[in-house]
């Protein structure tokens, strides 16, 4: 994860593999959190035109844990300072996610997101993130 520079054919296909591997240990643990934590860990690479991994789920086929774990967790990917990538602003991340709407992301959702922009950024600034 800390390689600078683009990951090798190679390397991203055993990257993809997490999606697997943490849906897989979640869900043999017992109760329902662990459960909807399963879903989350499997299909939050899952996008809503199907073009996502490990299964090429689409839309609605989803679970919603996981579409919403996916908004957030490309906004804070984007966002955050990586060794291969500098952290983009917050207006640029938002206009990322918007402009996703309705390929990577549920139209839906990302509405709620920007609905909470002020709150987010509220968050982000408080927390010295950027």
């Amino acid at each position: 994860l800390d390689k600078p520079g683009r990951l090798t054919d190679e390397e991203y296909a055993v990257m993809k593999e997490h999606v697997t591997f943490g849906g897989n240990l979640l869900a043999n643990c017992p109760g329902d959190i662990m459960k909807f934590a399963a879903n989350i860990a499997e299909y939050h690479h899952e996008r809503w035109d199907g073009k996502g991994y490990m299964k090429g789920l689409k839309g609605e086929e989803i679970p919603l844990e996981a579409q919403i774990s996916s908004v957030a967790d490309v906004f804070d990917a984007l966002v955050s300072l990586r060794c291969y990538k500098e952290p983009f602003s917050c207006d640029e991340a938002f206009k990322i996610i918007e402009e996703a709407s309705g390929k990577h992301f549920d139209p839906v959702l990302v509405e709620c997101f920007l609905n909470i922009r002020g709150k987010i950024e509220n968050y982000i600034r408080l927390n010295h993130i950027q």
